[in-house]
């Protein structure tokens, strides 16, 4: 049984304190919990929360929602609420293997292939690679776990001009070792966007969420050291699950204007 500590002068109910909503002072309190380790794993129940909060469950239900939007709790499917683990620490730039990244900060990985097929590139892959809209490019789609958890679903396009019998290989395994043992691309350019989105069925149902819940986008296009583009992908993030982090040496440039 987790024991949530909150003070108990405080009532949580209807009571305001001074523009202090209920759902506010119960999400502060949850929030200190589990930034002070005193709650983990699954939550109470929501039944519990409300004993213990002394509010409505409408209430408690707001509260929970803004914690899961600020990333410190997250749901399950008819298993209830439970605290995030520790993010991923996610940089979009590296030239790195999932598994390398992951492996690095201490979580294991694992990967399902969920399709591989040859389709014909819509507009914005079509336009992205610069090949007509009847070339045919290998398509991809995995889902990636940490620590059993599905943290995010990959869509990945690639061309077969340029990466010939790519369909052949093992694409469950790492394509950034792919690329550089078997295609000797030691070197590649990103072209990347990062954006908030919705992730629907069966995307959700892949990262075991709910239809319309909260995640990260992220669009890649891949070229190789002469700029020619080969590779175009989308990432569907959980947005709980990575800290996207860049480190870049800038040149500070100060332009003095007239007054």
């Amino acid at each position: 049984m987790v024991t949530i500590t909150h003070d108990k002068t405080t009532k949580y109910s209807n009571k305001m304190s001074k523009n202090i909503y209920a759902y506010a002072l119960v999400r502060e309190a949850i929030a200190k919990n589990i930034i002070e380790k005193k709650l983990t794993g699954n939550l109470p129940s929501e039944r519990e929360l409300c004993a213990t909060y002394e509010v409505a469950r409408s209430t408690l239900r707001q509260a929970l929602g803004q914690l899961e939007n600020m990333g410190l709790i997250f749901r399950k499917n008819r298993s209830g609420w439970y605290v995030c683990p520790r993010k991923l620490k996610y940089d979009p730039m590296r030239h790195a293997s999932f598994l390398q990244y992951t492996t690095e900060q201490g979580f294991q990985p694992s990967t399902v292939l969920l399709s591989k097929k040859q389709i014909k590139p819509c507009k914005e892959i079509s336009e992205s690679l610069h090949v007509d809209k009847n070339t045919s490019l290998t398509s991809i789609k995995r889902v990636r776990s940490v620590d059993g958890r599905a943290v995010v679903v990959e869509d990945l396009s690639f061309s077969n001009a340029h990466l010939p019998e790519i369909e052949k290989h093992d694409l469950s395994l790492s394509i950034s070792i792919l690329l550089k043992n078997t295609y000797k691309h030691h070197k590649v350019l990103y072209d990347i966007s990062v954006e908030s989105c919705c992730l629907f069925n069966p995307i959700a149902q892949h990262l075991n969420t709910y239809d319309g819940a909260l995640g990260l986008k992220v669009t890649r296009i891949v070229r190789d050291q002469n700029g020619v583009a080969f590779e175009f992908d989308r990432e569907y993030w959980r947005h709980d699950a990575l800290m996207i982090e860049n480190n870049a040496k800038l040149d500070v440039f100060i332009q003095h204007l007239k007054p």
